[in-house]
């Protein structure tokens, strides 16, 4: 099967072309304000017509950033009377702790386009006051007044029974006609917590219009390459096609990030690896996350358009979003990323990026100011005559000058201010990596770290030596390792059934008819049979605010659920508690497997001197020795068990590898770079 991956990066935009034998890629230039451009210049290389084209993309994110060019269309929210304000008022949580007028972010509908109905069900689904059809449709005449384009309704308890909502929808879909989208809160949220289910809805809808017209142009342009199967990655790790996703447009938001964690546990499982990092530094940010035990962590605590601080994310600075997220935190620390001195005269690295326009100086672009990019080529660590197989020409010279300049602006040489700006990156790096590792119970002495994206390798070792970590795995094409991420994603749909019951009060019937409907329901989404059917209970003691999922089998019982969740609070928390089980959610996801490119055995080294992959030797600088003469050697020309020893640079058409002194590569026979310590 021909399959094609595109990941659309702040920086580059990524393709890998597998054609059922060999891998091809190819990194383009992203089009920050028309992405659809950079997607199509990466679809016009693909060489065959591909029977499927998945792909990732950052539009969703970059919506609640503000990028210009994206537009947010006017919404309009109605609510159970009474509940007017509910978005504004939210949690009693202060983005910012220690200030009497905090800044919280702005309501994505404002007051004047808030509206409240007559209605009511109970917490237990009791239709308690039918819908006001009346005062609907008097809001209706002062919608079309306003031009509102999107209109929400989420009403109180409609996760239990949403009778209610879908009235409301049939009355204004009467009054408004089909120019106006109306969003339920229930179609796109089956969870109880109302303002995060309001929240969550109106992130969804703000982004639908915006999205979809997104996916149109893309998928036009697919039809065009002949693709008949057209799938877009999530945020919890899976692909789903993409009129599904036009749906949920928010759980696109993390969706590249994703794809390089899926490609991190699939590279684990090939080399018998089942606790890894995956750190993927790329042009803009670098990103941290874990597979431990051979699956990823997913969280379901975010907030789009939030704010981050060393890698931590503020809660409260954000709009909360509840669906599944892929376990990840990171910092702006890219090879874009701008070195620069603050008014004190010290050496400071972020948060802002040169982007992809107009990049780092040595880019010839434009760009005037250093970045870290800029730092690896004054380094010599990255070719200072082209990238990217020679397409794309370095100046070294800027580079050097621009350091030049911040060298005597702190008193020091450029080549030591360059190595300290990188020293200054990877700490920032080592913080986000003990966010996923120590904070959650973690060693990081106990994983191999997996480097991927254009710079990831080239810092990976550096990182290891701060973590006290003693293996560093370096993916075949790592820079592009999340496009090829988005070939080994399994296409998948879940449906969430409410059930806010305590195990003392749930009978095993209860729970089978919960399970039963909710399998049912995720597995008429794919277009053939599942070839597997998760199921996951989230459960928590009674008193508690937040959940733990248990994976569960789809024919379980009551006190196998009980069992099943004590032994995983314990696992998780390091304890389990004399008290009442609470199952919130019975969540089922239905699974349809594809095979990932598995990479042919390279051929054996056998008693030959790697030297043969020498393409030169050049400068390098280290802390300790300063420039030393080190070899660079050309990846696509080693073999399997070849031996390096640091100091050398492994050039590759994505991305380079640096080994400093005291470190020893060695080549797997699927063609991974294992890095470890002498």
């Amino acid at each position: 099967m021909s399959l094609v991956g595109i990941d659309i990066g702040g920086t580059f935009t990524d393709l890998v072309e597998y054609d059922g034998r060999r891998l091809r890629v190819k990194k383009v230039p992203s089009s920050p304000r028309r992405p659809e451009r950079a997607f199509k210049r990466a679809l016009s290389e693909v060489k065959g017509s591909p029977d499927a084209v998945l792909h990732a993309t950052t539009i969703g994110t970059n919506a609640f950033l503000g990028q210009r060019g994206l537009e947010l269309p006017k919404v309009a929210l109605i609510t159970t009377l009474g509940f007017r304000d509910l978005i504004e008022i939210g949690r009693q949580v202060r983005p910012q702790m220690y200030t009497l007028e905090p800044r919280k972010p702005e309501p994505l509908v404002p007051r004047s386009l808030r509206f409240e109905v007559k209605e009511r069900v109970s917490p237990d689904g009791e239709v308690i006051v039918p819908v006001d059809e009346d005062g609907l449709r008097e809001i209706a005449r002062e919608l079309r007044s306003r031009n509102v384009r999107v209109v929400v309704i989420s009403f109180l308890h409609a996760y239990a029974n949403p009778e209610n909502e879908k009235r409301a929808k049939e009355v204004l879909r009467k009054e408004l006609g089909d120019e106006v989208e109306i969003v339920c809160s229930h179609e796109v949220c089956r969870e109880y917590r109302e303002y995060e289910r309001t929240s969550t809805a109106l992130v969804n809808a703000v982004l639908r219009p915006l999205v979809s017209e997104y996916v149109e142009r893309t998928r036009e342009a697919v039809r065009k390459a002949g693709a008949s199967d057209y799938l877009l990655m999530q945020s919890d790790g899976y692909a789903v096609p993409a009129e599904r996703v036009i749906h949920t447009p928010a759980k696109l938001i993390e969706s590249g990030p994703a794809a390089g964690v899926v490609a991190t546990r699939v590279v684990g499982e090939w080399l018998g690896e089942s606790r890894l990092i995956s750190f993927d530094m790329g042009g803009t940010t670098a990103k941290a996350g874990t597979v431990v035990d051979g699956r990823y962590e997913v969280t379901k605590e975010y907030e789009v358009g939030g704010e981050t601080h060393r890698g931590r994310r503020i809660r409260g600075s954000g709009y909360p979003v509840l669906h599944r997220f892929v376990d990840l935190t990171e910092c702006s620390a890219g090879g874009g990323t701008i070195v620069w001195v603050d008014e004190a005269g010290a050496l400071r690295v972020g948060p802002i990026s040169a982007g992809a326009d107009p990049g780092p100086v040595c880019y010839g672009k434009g760009g005037a100011d250093p970045t870290i990019t800029d730092a690896n080529v004054t380094l010599g660590r990255l070719n200072r005559k082209a990238l990217l197989g020679g397409e794309m020409p370095i100046d070294a010279g800027a580079a050097d000058r621009a350091f030049k300049g911040l060298a005597e602006a702190v008193g020091d040489e450029p080549e030591e201010v360059a190595y300290q700006a990188i020293r200054l990156a990877v700490e920032e790096m080592a913080r986000i990596v003990r966010i996923v590792t120590v904070e959650r119970g973690h060693d990081p002495r106990d994983f191999s770290l997996v480097a991927f994206g254009g710079a990831g390798p080239l810092h990976a070792a550096e990182l290891a030596e701060v973590l006290g970590v003693q293996r560093v795995i370096v993916p075949q094409h790592p820079g592009v390792f999340s496009a090829f991420g988005l070939l080994a994603a399994e296409t998948a749909w879940e449906h969430v059934v409410p059930v806010l019951k305590s195990t003392g009060e749930l009978e095993d019937e209860e729970l089978e008819r919960a399970i039963s409907e909710a399998v049912s329901r995720a597995s008429k989404v794919l277009p053939g049979e599942p070839d597997e059917v998760r199921v996951i209970v989230e459960a928590r003691y009674q008193g508690q605010a937040h959940e733990l999922d248990v994976d569960v089998e789809p024919k379980t019982s009551v006190k196998d659920v009980e069992e099943a969740f004590h032994a995983r609070h314990e696992a998780v928390h390091g304890f389990r508690l004399d008290a009442p089980v609470e199952i919130v959610n019975v969540r089922a996801v239905a699974v349809a497997r594809r095979e990932p490119p598995r990479p042919e055995p390279l051929k054996e080294g056998g008693e030959e001197n790697p030297d043969r992959a020498v393409n030169e030797r050049r400068e390098v600088y280290f802390e300790d020795e300063g420039f030393v003469e080190a070899p660079v050697f050309d990846r696509g020309r080693l073999r399997a068990g070849d031996e390096i020893e640091g100091p050398a640079v492994i050039e590759e058409y994505d991305s380079t590898t640096l080994v400093p002194p005291g470190w020893r590569a060695r080549v797997h026979e699927l063609g991974a770079l294992i890095l470890t310590r002498e």
